[in-house]
């Protein structure tokens, strides 16, 4: 009888462990997967292992790309229309090389880590400062380069939670930087963390920037087409600003 009874017991305490794991497995299926503790700096982590990997980027050799783009006054009427030719090299040092051509004029922009210089019909161009050639190229570099110029020491960044743009769930990541007022707010959707688009807090106007298609070079999610709009303090436009189109990414 002791026998029995002790082989009972454990045939009682499998079957009480297999309707545990059961229950377990159901509650665990039932249940929403737990979300990440996101904050800022998770996030942008997370954003760069999607978009390719901050590793292979920082590994890229060469990159060129031609960039469209029209600037439109307030009235709709067209402020600028060009096609720039974008060359970077980092394969000694750091060099950039950006082309276009304005009625008969052509136009170029040379950056080496030692000097910066414009040329107009291959004459040197004494009209423009350094500083406003090397503000040019930041902010054509800085855009085609996220998320992966977020990561950088200057940079704040905070998580605030997520929101509806552009009819998709989204988290939301804050970015300001030192010695600048400006503030971006940068939208990705919530499940795949695809990039949405942006918005810019300057001292004298408010940009909203919408991804309308992306393209897939070299593993790396980069802007296809997007658009720029002026808007209120609530995000709501109140004019098309930019029109963006990019082609021909090369990436080594």
């Amino acid at each position: 009888m002791a026998k029995k009874s002790k082989s009972d017991f454990f045939i009682y305490l499998i079957g009480i462990v297999i309707i545990g794991f059961v229950v377990f497995q159901i509650i665990g299926y039932i249940l929403p997967d737990q979300e990440p503790d996101y904050t800022g700096t998770f996030l942008l982590e997370a954003v760069m292992q999607r978009n390719g990997g901050r590793d292979s980027w920082s590994d890229i050799k060469k990159m060129s790309y031609t960039k469209s783009f029209q600037l439109f006054n307030e009235d709709g009427t067209i402020e600028k229309d060009l096609t720039e030719h974008h060359i970077y090299n980092f394969t000694d040092g750091v060099n950039r090389e950006v082309t276009w051509r304005k009625g008969d004029t052509l136009y170029e922009i040379h950056r080496s880590d030692s000097a910066i210089y414009q040329i107009r019909n291959g004459v040197l161009d004494t009209q423009v400062t350094p500083e406003q050639l090397q503000s040019k190229l930041n902010a054509a570099t800085f855009v085609v380069g996220l998320p992966f110029t977020l990561d950088s020491s200057s940079a704040t960044l905070t998580y605030e939670g997520t929101t509806e743009f552009q009819q998709a769930s989204c988290h939301v990541l804050k970015v300001t930087f030192q010695e600048s007022t400006d503030v971006w707010r940068l939208y990705y959707e919530k499940e795949t963390l695809a990039w949405k688009g942006y918005w810019v807090q300057t001292a004298d106007h408010y940009s909203l920037v919408i991804n309308e298609e992306m393209i897939d070079v070299g593993g790396f999610t980069l802007s296809r087409k997007r658009k720029s709009y002026r808007t209120d303090a609530q995000q709501h436009p109140t004019y098309i600003r930019a029109s963006y189109e990019y082609d021909n990414y090369i990436i080594e």
